[in-house]
């Protein structure tokens, strides 16, 4: 029983050993791998090539090859034609016309060089054609299609770059008479930036479709500003006091508003223009006042107007004169005697026509005004304030009484 279980674990380890050599021979073996059409990548064109008044003529499709690699079994799991790559190192090229020029080939990551013959081609080169350089700038043409939200408009398009390089054979790049981005802004209401792709138009507005043109930018960088559109009044501060209120002035302004646009927040918070200010008791009978209009800085003046008139009548606002003889005085913080000397003081009043026909110099208080007046003896000359019980008027001008501490 104990021999034929012996002789039942030798045939299995038996053919365990078997298969493990089979295994690592088979692994071992060499296999051939095709790999077709292998685009050759051409480095330092738009660089050293360039920099020389260089270029390739013939297009990277032209230009591919085909290979057949010999390897062990074991590395062609992880051979990834994917990230097979052949370069071609352009920058050694001084001359134009027909040339050979040799190529890399770089494996994928996984995969040693070492582990890898190349059964062909054995020569590793290609012909290239290298002409001269041409360089031309055109212009940048902006189709705009669709229309911005209804309350805003569009502003000035800007592209960057504001022209286009482009570089090939003089007879290709002498065709080209524009580049276009179409840009939509269907609906917008803010400022629209878009990174565009471009066409070529020849001079007969004819597409023009060349592998034989390059152009040294991939985009163009479109931004057209949308800006909301407001009408916003113009106003005027006018300050009131007695004897001056607005509502017995007529007034006029040559333009009631003007039509400004801006950034959608900033005119959000604009909800008129002020032109200036004017105190009522300032305007006798007839005037005319210019005023200029002035507009938030990156706001812009679509109406175009630049000033305002104001023409303003004081209407049945009149004045008159009276003799006032009530007086006394405010503001004094001392412990001595203050009298005012100051008996009868001619006053102007202004106001409406009915209330100064009710008033007489007994209705005029002056008030002297000692607040800056140490408690010292002496006579003093102070300013005064008038007042008027009773009625809406004011005095015209300024006053000043006589006052004596003791």
């Amino acid at each position: 029983m104990k021999s034929k279980r012996r002789k039942i674990f030798y045939v299995a380890l038996s053919i365990l050993i078997a298969a493990t050599i089979w295994f690592y021979v088979n692994n071992k073996e060499s296999v051939t791998v095709y790999v077709h059409d292998v685009p050759i990548e051409f480095l330092n064109e738009d660089t050293s090539l360039a920099d020389k008044g260089l270029m390739r003529i013939s297009g990277d499709e032209d230009i591919t090859v085909d290979l057949k690699l010999q390897m062990p079994r074991n590395v062609v799991y992880d051979f990834d034609t994917s990230e097979l790559r052949l370069v071609s190192d352009l920058s050694t090229i001084t001359y134009a016309g027909k040339q050979s020029v040799s190529y890399t080939i770089l494996y994928p990551s996984k995969v040693s060089s070492s582990s890898v013959k190349v059964e062909s081609p054995t020569i590793r080169t290609v012909q290239v054609e290298i002409g001269e350089l041409n360089k031309k700038d055109i212009e940048i043409r902006c189709k705009v299609v669709g229309n911005v939200a209804e309350g805003y408009i569009a502003g000035t398009v800007e592209m960057l770059p504001e022209t286009l390089e482009v570089r090939g054979q003089q007879a290709d790049i002498m065709q080209i008479s524009y580049a276009q981005v179409t840009l939509d802004i269907e609906n917008a209401s803010s400022t629209v930036v878009e990174l565009l792709d471009y066409e070529l138009y020849d001079f007969n507005d004819q597409l023009i479709e060349s592998k034989n043109i390059h152009p040294m930018s991939e985009n163009v960088q479109v931004t057209m500003p949308v800006l909301k559109v407001k009408d916003v009044p113009l106003t005027v501060n006018f300050i009131e006091s007695a004897g001056s209120r607005l509502e017995n002035y007529t007034y006029t302004l040559s333009h009631s508003s003007i039509t400004l646009s801006g950034d959608a927040t900033q005119m959000a918070g604009i909800s008129e223009i002020s032109l200036g200010t004017l105190a009522l008791e300032d305007v006798q009978g007839s005037e005319t006042l210019t005023y200029d209009i002035l507009i938030p800085d990156g706001v812009n003046n679509l109406s175009g107007i630049t000033s305002a008139t104001l023409t303003i009548s004081s209407g049945d606002i009149s004045t008159k004169e009276v003799e006032a003889t009530h007086f006394s005085y405010e503001n004094f913080s001392g412990d001595h005697t203050v009298t005012v000397v100051t008996s009868s003081l001619p006053v102007t009043l202004r106001g409406s026509a009915s209330d100064l026909e009710a008033i007489y110099g007994s209705a005029v208080h002056v008030i002297a005004d000692l607040s800056d007046i140490a408690a010292d003896s002496g006579s003093y000359t102070v300013p005064a304030r008038i007042e008027v019980s009773g009625y809406d008027v004011g005095a015209v001008g300024t006053y000043e009484v006589t006052v004596h501490i003791s």
